[in-house]
Order: structure tokens, then C-alpha cells, then sequence
């Protein structure tokens, strides 16, 4: 049982999650969806955290948040919840931070009052706006819902390609040289990579990359492409001013291998 504490965040609930059956199915599942829990309330941070597990989901809980973009980039989540003391921090400085990183869906917790800043989070992109206070029952309902849901493929089920001398493997998140050598990458950057090497030489609009990468969720940005473009170019190119292998087109871009 939940302790009624709105000033947290949450409203108690008198059936405990334990008592609810799992609704994600981890001896079956050939991928575990892993929720990015970003909560600078040491005490509603368990909370989240002790309710998402009970339903089979892999949680990660981030209390600090100046640590919050690492720790993303070390666990690559399919789902993020942003809930910050909003005196302390800028939680949409956070959710740019995450968007410009990742596809992956943002639930943003905000206060009811804050009706303004709600309707502005929906304009930029948040994938749903989270209104506190909210019963644990509710909060679950959301996150299984955007499991359920999700139309992110994981990475590493994503298929290897070849284009020249260079290859991508999706178990290792990297691409490869002919000498050999691995590049790291990020989620978004190989799945930019992914698409243009899937047919190599052919030039992709920008639009046609958002769509494919971002689907709904890119609002049609072209800066977010523009920024992941040229971090990869700093990691492939041996002259990132003078790229040779992920060019620019009139209107889009081409991977020549």
C-alpha cells in the first residue's frame, strides 16, 4: 500500500502492485522494453521504480540529473519518464537534451496548474505530459500503454549491412572498417547510418530521413538530423569539413561506401 503524498507526486492506491499480475512476459521476450526512470525525489523515485519492476520491465533509476544524459547513453532506454522538482530544473532543457539523443518515446511529469507549460510540451514534441499528482494505477497504465505500443525496432534487431569496405553491426552498435576497425555509435546514429547504407549512393531527402527515423516524433525537425549528421561525420570521416563517405545533396544525404 501506497502512502498518500501528493506533494510527491503520486496518490496512494489501496491494491498494491504485487498483487497484480505481470503484464510483460520477460522467459518469453526476445527484447526486455527498458524504462529510463529520471526522478530527482529520492522518495518517488523507488516508487516508480518498485511499481515498473513488478511488471517485468528493466528499470534504471537516475536521481541525479547532471548525470541523467550519461547514464542514458550507457543503458540505450526504449522509454524515458522525466519527473523533476521543476524549481530545481528546466525539465524540458532535459527533454531537448534526451530528443536530440534519442527516438525513443519521453513521458514528461508536469503539475496540473501548469497548464501553459503543458500545452508548450506538447508543441515541442513530448511524446505525453504526465499531470501530477497521479495514482500509481494510472502512471502504469501509461507506461504499459507506450510498451505496448512502441514502434521503435531495438537496434540490435536491426539487420547487418555492407556498403563497400564498410559494414554495421547492430549487435555491437558500431560500423566497421575494412581494416577493422569499430566505431561506437548511438542509437541515432546507426539508424541513420542503417538507412543510408542500405542503398548506397542514393540520396535521401531530409524528409524521408525524419520520417523513417523519427516517425511522428521528429515534429520534422531538420536541426536534430543536421546535429546527428555531423557527429557522424566526426567519428567516420577522415576530414569531417570535407566528407567523403556520408555526403550532402541538394536537399538530403547519401552514404558512398
Amino acid at each position: 500500500m501506497y502512502k498518500i503524498d501528493t506533494r510527491r507526486g503520486y496518490l496512494g492506491n489501496e491494491n498494491s502492485a504485487k498483487d497484480q499480475p505481470l503484464t510483460f512476459d520477460r522467459a518469453n521476450a526476445v527484447h526486455i522494453p527498458k524504462v529510463f526512470v529520471v526522478c530527482d525525489q529520492r522518495d518517488t523515485a523507488p516508487v516508480w521504480g518498485y511499481i515498473l519492476r513488478q511488471q517485468g520491465l528493466i528499470v534504471i533509476l537516475e536521481t541525479v540529473i547532471d548525470k541523467a544524459i550519461d547514464r542514458w547513453s550507457a543503458e540505450m532506454p526504449d522509454l524515458v519518464v522525466i519527473d523533476v522538482d521543476i524549481d530545481k530544473h528546466d525539465p524540458m532543457e532535459l527533454y531537448r537534451n534526451f530528443r536530440g539523443l534519442s527516438v525513443a518515446p519521453i513521458l514528461l511529469f508536469l503539475p496540473a496548474h501548469h497548464e501553459t507549460r503543458i500545452l508548450d510540451a506538447y508543441a515541442d514534441g513530448v511524446d505525453e505530459v504526465v499531470v501530477k499528482p497521479v495514482s500509481p494505477a494510472i502512471f502504469l497504465a501509461k507506461i504499459t500503454a507506450w510498451v505496448r505500443r512502441s514502434w521503435i525496432m531495438p537496434v540490435d534487431q536491426l539487420s547487418l549491412v555492407k556498403a563497400g569496405k564498410h559494414r554495421l553491426d547492430p549487435t555491437q552498435r558500431c560500423i566497421i572498417d575494412s581494416n577493422g576497425l569499430e566505431i561506437k555509435l548511438t542509437n541515432l546514429e546507426f539508424r541513420l547510418l542503417h538507412l543510408l547504407m542500405s542503398r548506397p549512393g542514393y540520396v535521401f531527402s531530409a524528409g524521408d530521413i525524419i520520417e523513417s527515423i523519427w516517425g511522428g516524433y521528429g515534429n520534422g525537425d531538420q536541426i536534430l538530423l543536421k546535429n546527428v549528421v555531423y557527429r557522424l561525420r566526426k567519428k567516420i570521416e577522415a576530414d569531417p569539413s570535407h566528407p567523403m563517405l556520408l555526403q550532402t545533396w541538394q536537399g538530403g544525404y547519401a552514404f558512398q561506401g
